[in-house]
C-alpha cells in the first residue's frame, strides 16, 4: 500500500514539475515512477541475494568436521 501512495505522489510532483517546465511535461512523472519501481525490485532482490548466501554460510558451517581420535578416545572405542 505505501509503495501505490509514493507512485502516486511521484506521478502527482512529476505532472506538476512537468507542467512548469512544458505543457507536453506532464509525462515526466513517468521516468521517476521507473526508477522508484526499479529501485523497489532491487533492493528486494539485494535481500533476497544476501538471505540465500547467509544460508550458504550457515550449511558450510554446519558441517560435520572430522576430528581425529585422541588416546583416551581409542581406550574407550568399542572394538
Amino acid at each position: 500500500m505505501q509503495i501505490g501512495i509514493v507512485i502516486v505522489v511521484l506521478l502527482v510532483v512529476g505532472a506538476i514539475a512537468g507542467s512548469a517546465l512544458n505543457f507536453a511535461g506532464v509525462f515526466l512523472g513517468i521516468p521517476f515512477v521507473f526508477m522508484f519501481i526499479g529501485l523497489v525490485v532491487t533492493k528486494e532482490q539485494l535481500d533476497r541475494q544476501r538471505k540465500v548466501m547467509q544460508m550458504k554460510r550457515f550449511r558450510r558451517d554446519a558441517r560435520a568436521k572430522k576430528v581425529p581420535f585422541g588416546e583416551q578416545d581409542k581406550r574407550t572405542m568399542i572394538s
